[in-house]
């Protein structure tokens, strides 16, 4: 073998071996129980069960990953913590992604949580008795019995907002004129204004309108978690958003995320009752008894592995445009506003 010939072979050799032993360190690191941190906003609602359950089960200690959890009041704000770079992660919808599109801001979709809106709405018990409300009735009949009802929102824009405006729209409704739509808060809050006759009504994901309803002052009477809003489900409701450039940088830490809470969610899916053990971490102050209820609910509205489509993205692209919410959509296939790449 020529000499230079042999020194490159050899030098490339010993780079590969001094690859090896780095990788081998690496192992070793993880091995030994060194974890990367990944900071979370959240808005404490049930379709983050998977998340909490992979936290705190330890499947994300075991992907090597230090999950720290942080809940906000809303969206809104989880989305300033991920744009400020306070959070790498956060659940969000896509309204907050298109807006964020607009002014170049590179946010996207690593993980769909759920199938569809999962805002469960209450009424008070006078109001259910007064207009004879059941779950039975025609959907239309429902969304008519809001007309003159104080209806609870958590905040003007919010969710709770847009989707009761579109109930409204949808009976006819006029919402400055035939209703008194109340900013009240977060769920807490919501569950106060209810049992002190502040509102009649008032829509959230779950646990808190059972909560409400196993106090004794409620029924859910529209259950989207349950279907009864056919245009609403297979419709991206809420996923977990991430900033382009962090994700790039950290494929396999996402990868290792999205591995610990599919692994909730199967935990979820065959064993509930240990599954709820450990939700009662993020939820120590509820009853268990709800809780269990509270998640029987919401668990068949529940993405099982975080997959997403364009077919779910362009029905909430479209419910913006109709509902006035942007005045364009941008494209809804995959490598835009959301990707598969994580969950494969």
């Amino acid at each position: 073998m020529d000499m230079e010939l042999k020194k490159k072979w050899q030098w490339g050799v010993g780079l590969l071996v001094i690859g090896m032993l780095i990788a081998g360190s690496n192992m070793s690191a993880y091995a030994q129980g060194q974890k990367i941190k990944v900071r979370e906003a959240h808005t404490g609602t049930l379709f983050m069960a998977p998340v909490y359950i992979a936290e705190a089960a330890g499947y994300m200690a075991e992907e090597g990953i230090d999950l720290e959890l942080t809940e906000v009041d809303s969206g809104a704000l989880g989305i300033a913590a991920l744009v400020s770079g306070g959070v790498h992660l956060v659940d969000a919808d896509p309204f907050h992604l298109v807006t964020l599109l607009k002014q170049d801001k590179s946010v996207q979709f690593i993980y769909n949580l759920t199938k569809g809106v999962t805002l469960d709405m209450v009424f008070s018990k006078d109001m259910v008795a007064a207009k004879k409300l059941s779950r039975n009735m025609p959907i239309a009949q429902r969304f008519a019995a809001l007309k003159g009802l104080k209806l609870g929102i958590t905040k003007p824009g919010a969710a709770t907002d847009v989707y009761m405006r579109y109930y409204l729209k949808r009976a006819g409704i006029d919402p400055e004129r035939d209703v008194q739509i109340v900013t009240v808060g977060g769920g807490a809050a919501l569950l106060a204004a209810m049992r002190n006759k502040q509102v009649d009504a008032f829509h959230l994901s779950p646990p808190t309108p059972y909560q409400v309803q196993e106090a004794g002052f409620g029924d859910v009477i529209i259950k989207t978690t349950g279907g009864d809003v056919p245009e609403l489900a297979n419709f991206l409701y809420t996923g977990i958003a991430v900033n382009k450039a962090y994700a790039e940088k950290n494929q396999d830490t996402l990868k290792r995320w999205t591995k610990a809470v599919n692994r909730a969610n199967l935990l979820l899916q065959k064993d509930q009752p240990a599954a709820l053990k450990h939700l009662q971490k993020y939820f120590p102050r509820m009853d268990p008894a709800v809780m269990a209820l509270a998640m029987r609910e919401i668990i068949s509205a529940l993405s099982p592995d975080g997959v997403m489509n364009e077919q779910m993205v362009q029905k909430h692209l479209d419910f913006l445009k109709d509902t006035k919410q942007i005045d364009s959509a941008p494209s809804a296939k995959e490598g835009l506003l959301w990707t598969n790449a994580y969950v494969k």
